[in-house]
């Protein structure tokens, strides 16, 4: 008895409307990641100048403050006494929330740390630095620059 073939015969646009739908699959995949990407790729000039952040004293030295401006997650350090540097606060690995605990920038989701100083991955399954932001100092206000 010859085998029969059991694969079912589709139209052309049967096909096209499943690559469509395939193609709106990806797309939406995509998007997700690409919001992930997006907000932890959020640093670098993302925020306009001259938005205030917080004032210095918020920021302890030898640690680091979360602040949320204009819907931006950022965390900002001070690893040394009027040495400030901001980060978005948003984990490079998989888009939790970080902040600065023991003195090093941390994800409580899957324990990725990053250095406070330039916000470049030290352990855990974080391969990829924070996006650091640029801002300034004036009278005692941290503002982005």
């Amino acid at each position: 008895m010859a085998a029969r073939n059991l694969t079912p015969k589709l139209s052309r646009r049967e096909v096209l409307g499943l690559g469509a739908i395939g193609a709106a699959g990806v797309a939406v995949a995509l998007t997700g990641c690409s919001n992930a990407v997006s907000a932890s790729a959020g640093g670098s000039g993302m925020l306009p100048k001259g938005l205030e952040i917080g004032p210095t004293s918020d920021v302890p030295v030898g640690a680091g403050r979360n602040f949320e401006v204009e819907g931006t997650k950022l965390v900002v350090t001070q690893p040394v006494a009027d040495e400030f540097h901001a980060f978005s606060a948003i984990c490079t690995h998989e888009g939790c929330v970080v902040g600065c605990r023991e003195k090093i920038i941390k994800c409580d989701c899957h324990e990725a740390t990053f250095n406070p100083v330039n916000g470049d991955p030290m352990s855990g399954p974080a391969n990829s630095p924070l996006p650091s932001y640029a801002i300034e100092v004036r009278d005692g206000v941290i503002y982005t620059a």
